[in-house]
């Protein structure tokens, strides 16, 4: 199931910053080559004012001239004089015939309207930058000038050969393709480990479900088999009929816990619960709960320490049967794992703006490894599950009524082994 949502969520991730990626390759492929396009019809169309102001100033051109200035810009200069072409063989030779290149170029002169009507004296008209393509895959930028004289009229047609040019923006085309698809596959690796990692809370998660609902079914059919025999035990021997009841009630006590635990966590993450809040005596809440567990721990043979501050303690806004509660979860799990003659400590004091309540016992500990684990849910420290009732709920269920405080449940070392819980709520002043 994972491995075909990893596959989904990588495609998913892969495509759109696919697209992104490709859209901003474009736009700076097209950017680039709109600026050099611009920086080469600049160049152009300065270099065809030079030769179109001496063309209307001169009458005459020397051949020398001429070919320096096509030499040096590849140009390709063409001259006509009442439509009879001055002769000039050109000073290089392009891919394609150099007269087929000015027979194309005067046909989209003629297509521009430069030829046709006639000019009166003095005046001048000219075409706007045009492109044309030589048979050998050359291309060729131009324009052209036409002047009335009073002897006729006269044709400039220059034009430039542009092939490397329009090369070197295929090459960075393809380029751009290429960083495109390298950086398409580079995304497509990345969120493959990135949604893997993303996963694997969600593995473990669903992992320790399965281990949980594994565990949780064991109990539940333990119970619910000491019910069904009870049952039919009543019918067989009613003189044991109080102790099958008995039996019976803790049964149904311990599923009740669980199915509790539960409904509490489920709450908590849909954010459906709400709390009872009232301002309350913290050590009134401990005196509480000492009264609760003393005769428990007495009778397990197991000292209680209650230790009240001497200065007064400010209030707390809280739901006291939630905060009653948490502590009932840290005084289970600290006589679980307490041993008989070692005690067990209650405690309240103030830290910064929280009043923090402790519980400490000086059993085995926790090792500092699984001391985060402890809070998630469905663990158990106790892998045998010897101990009924415990099925890793507890502290993720006092975890999550601390945080509904604005407060937090944090887990530290008891001084000469052991484990120390601190329940911190926040007070108002």
């Amino acid at each position: 199931m994972f491995r075909k949502l990893q596959k989904k969520l990588t495609f998913f991730y892969s495509i759109t910053c696919g697209i992104i990626l490709a859209g901003i390759l474009l736009v700076c492929f097209f950017y680039m080559k709109g600026a050099v396009e611009s920086r080469n019809q600049a160049l152009f169309s300065s270099l065809f004012l030079n030769l179109s102001n001496q063309f209307q100033s001169l009458s005459f051109f020397s051949d020398q001239w001429l070919a320096q200035m096509e030499t040096n810009n590849r140009l390709i200069i063409h001259i006509e004089e009442n439509g009879d072409p001055i002769f000039f063989p050109g000073a290089w030779d392009p891919a394609t015939d150099r007269e087929t290149l000015i027979q194309n170029a005067l046909e989209q002169v003629s297509l521009e309207g430069l030829s046709g009507t006639s000019l009166s004296p003095g005046s001048a008209r000219q075409t706007s930058l045009f492109y044309i393509t030589g048979n050998s895959g050359d291309y060729y930028c131009g324009m052209a000038l036409q002047t009335a004289t009073e002897t006729g009229e006269k044709t400039l047609l220059v034009l430039q050969d542009i092939t490397q040019a329009e090369r070197q923006t295929f090459f960075q085309g393809l380029f751009f393709a290429g960083a495109g698809i390298l950086g398409f596959l580079l995304l497509g690796f990345v969120s493959w480990k990135f949604v893997g990692k993303t996963l694997v809370p969600l593995k473990e998660n669903k992992e320790k479900q399965a281990e949980f609902i594994a565990a949780a079914s064991h109990e539940l059919r333990s119970p619910l088999a000491v019910i069904q025999a009870s049952a039919s035990a009543i019918k067989t021997s009613p003189e044991d009929i109080p102790a099958m009841v008995e039996n019976i009630e803790k049964e149904c006590s311990r599923m009740s816990t669980l199915i509790r635990d539960l409904l509490i966590l489920a709450s908590a993450d849909s954010k459906k619960w709400n709390l009872t809040l009232d301002l309350c005596d913290g050590d009134t809440i401990l005196l509480d709960v000492y009264e609760i567990y003393q005769p428990l721990c007495r009778q397990n043979q197991i000292p209680l320490n209650l230790k009240l501050p001497d200065l007064e303690l400010p209030k707390i806004r809280c739901d006291k049967n939630r905060i009653i509660q948490i502590l009932s979860v840290l005084m289970d799990n600290a006589m679980s794992y307490t041993g008989q003659g070692k005690s067990i400590d209650l405690g309240i004091f103030l830290e910064k703006k929280y009043l923090c309540f402790s519980v400490a016992d000086h059993g085995k500990g926790i090792p500092d490894p699984e001391k985060e684990a402890v809070f998630d849910r469905f663990y158990q420290q106790d892998r045998s599950r010897n101990q009924k009732g415990h099925f890793g709920l507890g502290l993720p269920v006092g975890k999550e009524l601390a945080k509904l405080h604005k407060g937090d449940l944090i887990l530290k070392d008891t001084p000469g082994g052991g484990c120390t819980f601190l329940l911190k709520i926040p007070y108002g002043e």
